[in-house]
């Protein structure tokens, strides 16, 4: 009966589905507010409102936990930039840098403006020269995210590497500081600039864009 019992009790603690969402979703406002260096597994997990071993049961540790939240939305956004790009694929002519920078960029900025966590977590691990989040962000942003850089040289073929690359670096600047949405620009155009809508901002950050790429040397 005490065998019966205790495996009951076993099966009950055994963290669920429910309990890894609920830890995606906590260590993701905890990451985007703190950055991954300022928040500690208990933080999360009494966040979570899980016991303290849901993180080793779903994910093993921390870094794979980081790893898990940023795959969790950047997944679902190498798939639809990959379906934007078929479908300009099959349109029957080459798709202008304009039309290809908004395949690659509407996506995101519509993910970022539904999910103020993530954009403040993208922007910030970005960002953070600490060895350890550079070290996680390599391994996230490996090729298998490759499609922006490979669609963008594909598309300006005629610059030499360094100059592309140099202006790729520019891009990233870009649309990371546009999708991390600061309210620096608020400082100096005042409160009532709205930057909350992606549409908008699209319509001067893809024109801004194409003509960096397009600039003579």
């Amino acid at each position: 009966m005490k065998k019966r019992r205790k495996q009951k009790a076993a099966v009950k603690r055994r963290p669920g589905l429910a309990s890894r969402e609920r830890l995606l979703d906590a260590a993701e406002k905890l990451f985007a507010r703190y950055g991954f260096n300022g928040v500690s597994v208990r933080q999360i997990v009494h966040a979570a409102k899980v016991n303290l071993g849901a993180v080793p049961y779903h994910f093993g540790t921390k870094e794979e936990l980081f790893k898990a939240v940023i795959y969790r939305r950047a997944l679902p956004l190498r798939v639809e930039r990959e379906a934007r790009l078929q479908r300009l694929a099959e349109g029957g002519k080459k798709p202008s840098l304009e039309e290809l920078l908004w395949a690659l960029l509407e996506p995101a900025f519509r993910a970022s403006r539904e999910n103020e966590s993530f954009r403040r977590l993208l922007g910030r691990a970005s960002t953070d020269p600490t060895p350890e989040v550079r070290k996680l962000m390599a391994e996230i942003y490996s090729t298998e995210f490759m499609v922006v850089p490979k669609e963008l040289r594909k598309a300006n073929a005629n610059l030499a590497d360094d100059v592309f690359y140099w202006r790729l670096n520019c891009f990233y600047g870009v649309m990371l500081f546009v999708l991390a949405d600061t309210g620096k620009i608020q400082t100096i155009a005042g409160k009532g600039f709205d930057t909350s809508r992606p549409e908008v901002a699209l319509k001067y950050v893809i024109p801004f864009l194409a003509a960096g790429f397009r600039a003579e040397v």
